[in-house]
């Protein structure tokens, strides 16, 4: 029953994310998009490899995996977006409203300027949440409503305190200036955080992506020219032998690629953002640039031994 509830709650934030990224498709849609497009994209994969590199390959499985995480994690990659610049505009507004309250209007007009001013998805957000007012809902309800709607940890912590507040008798109008200088703050903090790790970030993008793919590409290459040139030697059955050992060191090769990757990208994330979450954006192209400069390495190498 707790499995059925787990996955239930998934199923229903996927849906939100489709809802909130306010795209063309259903959630159900999507889903059935995105197997497609992994099942067509598997299958050029497949056929192309077999065309171009002529031998054991994880490259098909590894596009699919790549395309079915970025296809399926699009409305999720979309939604961070979208509530990356709500946060981004959130002191500004709460600036504006408290500018509002002290010049001695309602909390209905304060959040009506914010909705009429260009805050961009933050005024739409707004207005949900002034509608709700208008509608006879009391303030706490449409907040709340509001901060729901948003699934910010920065937007829910803030309303929170709006409310206590509130409930408390606080004067709003100084708590929403000092908020907003907080948040300020924070958003300046998080853009300094990304500027201080941008060597760090791109050391594991050229470490993980590039650089330990080239090698093992190189290594491929070599495995390859060596057993080219002991199967002259070879018998029928040790040659067979020794071609299903060669397709079991690139599987090994590759399959650590992949894994190099997926710990490069969950850290990429953790530096970057402070999250794991990000690494679904990072994961599946890495999987991709890492794949091609590993390929790229060994047909480079082979061309090289073969003119030798």
């Amino acid at each position: 029953m707790d499995e059925e509830n787990i996955v239930q709650k998934r199923i229903d934030k996927y849906i939100y994310w489709v809802e909130f990224s306010k795209m063309k498709y259903p959630a159900q849609m999507w889903v059935i998009i995105s197997v497609c497009a992994t099942i067509i994209i598997g299958i050029i994969s497949f056929f192309a490899s077999n065309l171009i590199l002529r031998e054991f390959t994880l490259l098909p499985l590894a596009f699919s995996l790549a395309a079915l995480v970025l296809i399926l994690g699009y409305p999720y990659m979309k939604k961070e977006a979208v509530i990356d610049s709500i946060e981004r505009n959130f002191s500004d507004a709460l600036k504006q409203m408290a500018d509002t309250l002290k010049a001695g209007d309602t909390y209905e007009s304060a959040l009506r300027e914010v909705v009429e001013s260009d805050y961009g998805r933050l005024s739409e957000e707004m207005q949900i949440a002034l509608r709700r007012l208008e509608d006879g809902e009391n303030l706490e309800n449409a907040l709340n409503g509001f901060a729901e709607r948003v699934d910010s940890r920065l937007v829910k912590r803030t309303i929170l305190i709006i409310l206590d507040s509130i409930r408390t008798g606080a004067s709003l109008a100084e708590i929403l200036d000092e908020i907003a200088d907080d948040v300020h703050d924070f958003q300046r903090l998080k853009e300094d955080r990304k500027a201080n790790t941008t060597m760090q970030f791109y050391f594991m993008v050229a470490a993980g992506g590039f650089i330990a793919p080239a090698i093992f590409g190189e290594i491929n290459a070599v495995i390859g020219a060596f057993s080219s040139i002991s199967a002259q030697n070879l018998t029928p059955a040790e040659l067979l032998a020794g071609e299903q050992m060669n397709n079991f060191m690139i599987m090994l090769i590759q399959l650590y690629i992949i894994i190099e990757v997926i710990g490069c990208g969950v850290m990429m994330s953790i530096i970057r953002e402070g999250k794991i979450n990000k690494s679904i954006i990072y994961i599946p192209l890495l999987l991709l640039v890492s794949f091609i400069a590993y390929y790229a390495s060994t047909i480079a190498i082979k061309f090289m031994i073969a003119g030798a």
